[in-house]
């Protein structure tokens, strides 16, 4: 999939293909990348986002294909060519990411020409966390029989809220219990000092001190132990890094700190984009863990948001139970796959089968030793309460 830009006729439309394969030919596409994805409503197909993802996950192939109508880019699927068992596999360029991915395209018909042109690659294909009613599921759905395949990720959902009403207080959208909860969390921190909250939009010059207390906190607690905060990734932490440096430049980029006393309690990392905000980073210290700083600091960033006159907020990632604070809608994703009727596409097809049989068994070998003495499934459920509920918002 690589050389000169291909002229080619899909369903009677003359289109030019091309396939970028390395960072220069991707930066030069900036200026006509956002002319394209200026109007999408979603942070993860800007220029910014891509480029900060290509620059710093370098191990994959760039397989970014283009196409051109009169030689104005009309659709862009910004892919990787990755290896996958025995074969090739085409995935999202930000896949290690873990956010919701989708293909862009300026309108419905050029996203059927993109997955068109995608069939006639032939090479397996991945897209993770597709919003069930989003274009891209529809027409995969309409394009079954050519081989594209669609997959229900049973239980996976992320949360979004609404901020309906400007003059409404956020917290009229709360049950009695949960306001409860906020007060007595409050006060339970103000017992170790002064409360103090800021939300700000960073200027460029302030970024590096402010992302180093961020990453600081952020990687503390169970992600220290389990080295998977940013301090410990230095490929996602230079995303971050970068990423966020062209957002503060664009005035899009929203960090959140609670303080307690003199110490840092919490810190959250956000975009604004198509007036709303999307979570994309938070973390807390464990000393505080009692009086769920991470909740609090959320709290105070929503009505922030809505204060500024935003129309919502998105907590990407998995919908969790401490998002239902805020009566939060939400919004079910699927897994889009793709095996075409070639060896790469039945290999593929064969090690998607075999990684199902795998992690079924290691399910049930957890639940085996969590039925038996104990010691290995109480250390795992503890582990997967911590991550699964960080805002321990009980």
């Amino acid at each position: 999939m690589r050389g000169e830009p291909l002229s080619i006729c899909v369903a009677g439309t003359a289109l030019t293909v091309e396939v970028v394969s390395d960072l220069p030919h991707l930066e030069a596409l900036e200026g006509e990348w956002n002319s394209l994805a200026w109007g999408i409503p979603w942070p993860m197909a800007q220029f910014g986002w891509i480029i900060s993802a290509a620059r710093a996950y370098q191990d994959d192939r760039l397989c970014i294909i283009v196409l051109r109508k009169s030689g104005t880019i009309q659709a862009v699927a910004p892919f990787v060519l990755r290896r996958y068992g025995l074969a090739h596999r085409l995935e999202c360029l930000d896949h290690k990411l873990s956010e919701p991915q989708r293909l862009i395209a300026r309108n419905e018909h050029y996203l059927q020409l993109l997955l068109k042109v995608l069939r006639m690659a032939r090479y397996p294909l991945l897209l993770r966390g597709s919003a069930t009613t989003s274009e891209d599921v529809h027409e995969f759905k309409r394009l079954t029989r050519a081989g594209l395949w669609v997959e229900k990720t049973s239980g996976s959902q992320d949360s979004f809220v609404p901020f309906s009403d400007i003059g409404q207080d956020l917290e009229e959208r709360m049950s009695t219990k949960r306001r409860c909860t906020l007060r007595r969390k409050r006060r339970a921190a103000e017992k170790h000092g002064t409360v103090r909250f800021t939300i700000t939009r960073p200027r460029p010059d302030e970024l590096p001190e402010l992302l180093d207390e961020f990453c600081r906190v952020e990687s503390s607690g169970w992600k220290g132990r389990a080295a998977t905060g940013l301090q410990y990734d230095s490929k996602r932490s230079s995303f971050f890094r970068m990423y966020s440096t062209r957002m503060a430049h664009e005035g899009a980029l929203r960090l959140g700190f609670m303080t307690i006393g003199n110490a840092t309690a919490a810190v959250r990392l956000d975009v604004i984009w198509a007036n709303k905000s999307w979570e994309l980073e938070i973390g807390y210290d464990e000393h505080f863990a009692h009086c769920s700083p991470g909740l609090l600091l959320s709290h105070e960033a929503l009505r922030h948001g809505q204060a500024e006159g935003l129309l919502g907020h998105h907590f990407l990632g998995e919908a969790e139970p401490w998002h239902d604070t805020w009566a939060a809608n939400k919004v079910n994703r699927v897994t889009l796959r793709y095996y075409p009727t070639t060896m790469s596409g039945m290999s593929a097809l064969f090690q998607d089968a075999l990684s199902r049989v795998g992690r079924t068994i290691r399910r049930r070998r957890r639940l085996l030793s969590a039925d038996g003495k104990g010691a290995p499934g109480k250390s795992d459920a503890h582990l997967k309460e911590n991550r699964t509920n960080p805002m321990t918002a009980t």
